[in-house]
């Protein structure tokens, strides 16, 4: 028996079908800290082994040449584990030496704490931080994603980074004239023998987010004439969907609506943004402040403060404070769901779901006191949750309560968390309601 067979979690004489729930709980998060360490050890190995140029004493032309062979990995995973391992190690090329950049990441990821996936969202995070950001202030940003790790998936830290690298640059790269007057967008296709229509397009953040939206709410789930569950793939209700927009289009009389209203891309900025207050120069922000800093297009995608103020220029301002126009946001129990005026607010306060960072359009109103124990329809007993975060909250152990400093905070259950700490992934996008 190696030395690894004792740190593996195993089974009892039984094998694990006799295991109790809370064995092989523990037994997983076990093999995937162990999978971590391996993964970060890989990523020194291979770290040193480019320095030294292993792989030409083996006669190989590349080290994701001597990975294929030595580890039959595809040439993809060879060359993910390389760009890892530069990103995280420090490496040498004859006299010079390239600096790790995200040294934090690969401690962290040493300590088993980061899986892979987090690892390369981080790194690729730091890795386009501007160079002339200095070392305190990037160790700074470091941590506040490693430490967000903590309760965030990979695609919570890519959306963490994308807010992150546009508020180092707010109001980003001067663009040219020709981007102004003409956005990049393009739209290509062509019939193949059987009269069907290929379409391929790009599309600027702009007009994505709209098209997105539109979509959005035509391609749920629906239920089949017979009752049972739809069968269609997402891809299949994509393009449905995509017929059906151009069936409302051509008749311009209906309009798809989700969550009880038309869609609409909304335009977030804070109001020292509007009028080019540098309120960030110099301060590190926490984690929630990410998703909170920098202007978004529907409260997910970030976009630099020149173009939001441009798009408040073109379009009809909304007032702040919702509720001006005598719309009631607190309704007692005179209702059991929220409004339509009450869903824009939730949507202004939480930015997505409260446990996963899920976008707007894809949750529901959720009652942090249950509506059946005497919970209200304010809007500070209201919380946003995706459906799949909604299940757990009913039936995981998981609890939503509103924090003392505002705004909703997840709390875990007691098998996953046993000190149940706190989670808040993102933060108000304006003062607390109520």
């Amino acid at each position: 028996m190696t030395s690894t067979d004792v740190l593996l979690p195993m089974p009892g004489s039984g094998g694990w079908w006799q295991s109790s729930d809370e064995e092989l709980t523990a037994a997983l998060r076990m093999a995937g800290e162990l999978r971590n360490r391996a993964e970060a050890v890989t990523a020194a190995v291979l770290a040193e082994m480019s320095s030294r140029g292993v792989f030409a004493t083996y006669g190989y032309p590349s080290l994701v040449a001597l990975q294929r062979d030595l580890l039959r990995v595809s040439t993809t995973e060879a060359k993910k584990r390389s760009t890892r391992a530069e990103l995280l190690h420090p490496t040498r090329e004859g006299a010079s030496e390239h600096a790790a950049v995200a040294p934090l990441t690969a401690q962290a990821a040493g300590e088993g704490v980061l899986n892979p996936g987090q690892v390369d969202a981080i790194a690729e995070v730091m890795n386009a931080v501007p160079a002339d950001i200095d070392a305190a202030e990037r160790a700074g940003y470091e941590k506040i994603l490693v430490d967000l790790a903590q309760q965030a998936t990979p695609m919570v830290l890519r959306r963490a980074g994308r807010h992150l690298l546009a508020r180092l640059d707010p109001d980003g790269a001067e663009p040219r004239d020709e981007e102004l007057a003409e956005p990049e967008r393009e739209l290509v296709w062509s019939w193949n023998r059987d009269n069907k229509l290929k379409l391929k397009a790009t599309l600027d953040s702009e007009s994505g987010q709209l098209l997105e939206t539109l979509l959005s709410a035509l391609s749920k789930p629906r239920p089949r004439v017979d009752g049972l569950p739809d069968q269609r793939t997402a891809g299949q209700r994509q393009g449905d969907a995509f017929a059906e927009l151009l069936e409302y289009t051509q008749r311009a009389t209906e309009r798809p609506t989700e969550a009880g209203e038309t869609p609409v891309v909304t335009v977030s900025m804070s109001l020292n943004q509007l009028l080019r207050r540098n309120t960030t120069s110099g301060s590190v922000p926490t984690a929630p402040d990410l998703f909170a800093d920098t202007p978004t297009l529907n409260w997910e995608c970030p976009v630099t403060a020149e173009q939001a103020r441009r798009l408040a220029c073109d379009a009809r301002i909304v007032p702040a404070v919702l509720g001006s126009n005598s719309e009631i946001l607190d309704l007692g129990r005179e209702t059991r769901t929220a409004t339509r005026a009450q869903r824009r607010a939730l949507a202004a306060r939480d930015g997505g779901c409260v446990m996963c960072s899920r976008t707007v359009r894809w949750c529901q109103a959720h009652h942090m006191v249950p509506w059946e124990h005497d919970g209200s329809s304010d809007v500070d007993n209201l919380c946003l949750l995706c459906s799949a975060c909604h299940r757990l909250v009913h039936h995981a152990g998981w609890e939503v309560r509103m924090a003392a400093g505002g705004g909703p905070e997840c709390l875990p259950p007691a098998w996953l968390d046993p000190a149940r700490e706190p989670r808040r992934l993102t933060a108000p996008h304006t003062e607390p309601l109520g």
